[in-house]
């Protein structure tokens, strides 16, 4: 059920965000002859979307090198939202405690940012994650931190995410067996689903109802919400939860000692799981009918599911192995992106840091070539505007220093940093220009002096004469 749920999480975070994306030919194009990097991060990103639901892998590859290209240019939107696809592309592909990281990242990010809606999205994605990690203490935390968010921020954030955090809630609350608080947060989405007439999330908050009175051995209320949740759902593409659901049924059926109906269902389970190859349904299943046949003595039949189950396991096993294989192979390949942005972030702050010192070579060069012409005979006008560009090269220079650590201390928030450089240009302007005139003066001063002198030796010289 969980994945359901996560799906539908995903279905309704996308929806109105990535409304009238291009298709994956449209958006390979736009890439291919796009020049500016901005652009380039946001097309990238919405190509790891599409990709997301039929190649996961391909959709990890490129939301990290979207996420790269972001972080080099410091553009925050694309850097969140690449990190909330290579999340999502990791859960997908199982490698829960990267996505978990990842989600991790992007909630810091949006902790800085002024969008609550973003804020609660992440904590509600590392709650789920925690679900998946079996840990349900850290989970519960993030829900209701998310909960909590929501409901601060108003009715439209609230609107859209409250069904998602009830329901995870709710799955928290049913996998730590505790019913009666699993059903009362199953009964909001409920509520929530029925109001906004989204038969998915309606399906889905009934099969949580369901999976409780379940768990509460209430068999027959069990087996009337099984049936409508199966109402909503059984048109859907989902497999996995139509599992889940004939699999539910069967196994209220048994309780209820209608093993015939109990094997039907059983059964139906099972064939599906076959046919779309999902291991774990079919040997659950499996597992199922050797026990329901071994009740009422058919013991051939039973033996037979039995070795199948032993089979699954082994072939869940093996699907286990190669999926961790997958996960290592394409964490590698992330590592080696990784590693050729940082040697090309290297690069340029070795040439950013060779530009700085030649200009701080430069100043002192500059303001000594101009100290040497103030002892030349040169018209007064070209001393002044030389000692006025060497004072503008020093000031400037100090700005561009200083840029860097202002940014980072506002962490780039453009209000921040015009009151910060405001404040030292309040301060430097003044001694930029008291110091221009004691420069100017000064150098022009020497050199009407030398003139001076000149003029009074060659007139003493004529004298003579």
């Amino acid at each position: 059920m969980l994945r359901l749920i996560f799906l539908c999480c995903l279905t309704m975070f996308t929806s109105g965000v990535f409304a009238q994306v291009p298709g994956i030919d449209s958006l390979s194009r736009l890439l291919s002859t796009e020049k500016t990097d901005s652009n380039k991060v946001t097309f990238l990103w919405q190509l790891a979307e599409q990709y997301q639901s039929f190649k996961p892998d391909t959709s990890l590859q490129l939301a990290q090198k979207a996420l790269l290209l972001a972080q080099r240019i410091q553009f925050t939107e694309g850097e969140s939202r690449s990190l909330a696809l290579l999340a999502t592309s990791q859960y997908l592909l199982g490698d829960y405690p990267k996505a978990l990281n990842n989600y991790m990242l992007k909630l810091k990010i949006e902790e800085k940012r002024n969008s609550p809606r973003n804020y609660a999205s992440a904590l509600n994605n590392i709650g789920l994650t925690y679900i998946l990690l079996e840990d349900y203490t850290n989970a519960l935390e993030y829900l209701y931190r998310a909960d909590s968010t929501i409901n601060a921020a108003g009715e439209k954030i609230k609107e859209e995410l409250k069904y998602d955090i009830e329901i995870n809630i709710g799955e928290a609350y049913y996998r730590m067996k505790m019913p009666d608080s699993a059903a009362a947060y199953f009964n909001k989405a409920f509520t929530l689903a029925k109001f906004s007439g989204n038969n998915v999330a309606l399906g889905t908050a009934i099969l949580g109802e369901a999976n409780v009175l379940a768990l509460k051995n209430q068999t027959k209320d069990a087996l009337s919400h099984y049936w409508d949740a199966y109402h909503y759902l059984n048109k859907g593409s989902n497999v996995d939860i139509l599992c889940e659901i004939n699999l539910g049924i069967a196994k209220v059926y048994e309780r209820l000692s209608r093993n015939d109906s109990a094997i039907y269902f059983g059964n139906k389970s099972y064939s599906l799981a076959e046919t779309s190859k999902l291991l774990s349904r079919q040997l659950d299943a499996a597992l199922f009918l050797s026990d329901i046949y071994n009740k009422i003595d058919k013991y051939k039949r039973s033996l037979s599911y039995l070795r199948q189950a032993v089979k699954l396991q082994d072939s869940v096993k093996g699907h286990e192995k190669i999926k961790a294989a997958l996960i290592l192979s394409l964490n590698e390949k992330l590592r080696q992106e990784e590693i050729a942005e940082q040697k090309l972030r290297d690069k340029e702050a070795r040439f950013q840091q060779l530009q700085l010192s030649i200009i701080a070579i430069c100043i002192p060069v500059f303001i000594l070539i101009t100290l040497l012409i103030s002892r030349i005979k040169i018209n007064k006008k070209l001393i002044t505007f030389m000692g006025i560009l060497s004072l503008l090269f020093l000031f400037e220079f100090l700005t561009l220093l200083l840029h860097p650590i202002v940014s980072g201390f506002t962490h780039d928030i453009p209000i921040f940093e015009l009151l910060i450089f405001v404040s030292i240009a309040a301060l430097l302007v003044p001694l930029h220009h008291r110091l221009e005139q004691v420069l100017v003066n000064k150098l022009t001063k020497r050199n009407e002096n030398r003139n001076s002198i000149r003029l009074t030796t060659k007139k003493m010289f004529l004298k003579k004469k």
